[in-house]
């Protein structure tokens, strides 16, 4: 009879320590990911993280985040705007942490998990502030592509044109016109406007 209870509780003590593995695994996690640093020794390489942390003078949209009042952080643009997104963010980092104890990781070469406009849009909603007149006002204008009503409807993603860790000039807000000019054209010319720039 002692040798079942015993064992009984061996089981309950492996159910506990199984349980309590990922659990433990994800606070080690959350708090690490708060760590710009962290996230660097994997991701990014260190060209990149010195232009992140370029201060007063940002050089690409990333660093222009990161010197913002807020001082943004890796995590707040790649952490995932919804719980599907962060699920899936965790489920990749784990991935990549078992990967890299056991030495067989390997710096990816894109994203896995794309910046979507969700991301973008936990802090930039709206896109432009409307100020022409009521707090709906339709007819702001501008010479900004967010400005031009015509423009609403194009679901070109945000990071099509602005691209975080790419030399940029902040006057044009880190949009490079070789990656956006081609973009401009599959409607412009279609329409038989010319794309300046």
């Amino acid at each position: 009879m002692r040798g079942k209870a015993g064992a009984g509780l061996t089981g309950v003590a492996l159910v506990a320590l199984a349980l309590s593995l990922p659990v433990g695994f994800a606070g080690i996690l959350y708090k690490s990911e708060q760590n710009d640093a962290f996230c660097v020794a994997c991701h990014l390489h260190e060209e990149k993280f010195i232009r992140f942390q370029a201060r007063p003078s940002a050089m690409d949209l990333a660093g222009a985040h990161h010197a913002s009042r807020q001082l943004v952080r890796c995590i707040d643009c790649h952490g995932g705007a919804d719980r599907l997104m962060r699920l899936r963010v965790w489920a990749v980092a784990g991935f990549d942490t078992v990967r890299f104890l056991s030495g067989r990781y390997v710096e990816p070469r894109g994203m896995r998990l794309p910046l979507r406009d969700a991301e973008c849009r936990q802090c930039h909603t709206p896109i432009i502030r409307e100020t022409a007149g009521s707090a709906e006002a339709p007819e702001v204008r501008g010479t900004s592509f967010h400005t031009i009503p015509d423009h609403r409807t194009v679901t070109t993603e945000c990071v099509a044109c602005h691209r975080s860790h790419t030399l940029g000039e902040k006057r044009r807000q880190f949009v490079d016109p070789r990656a956006v000019r081609p973009l401009c054209r599959e409607c412009h010319e279609t329409m038989g406007e010319e794309v300046s720039g």
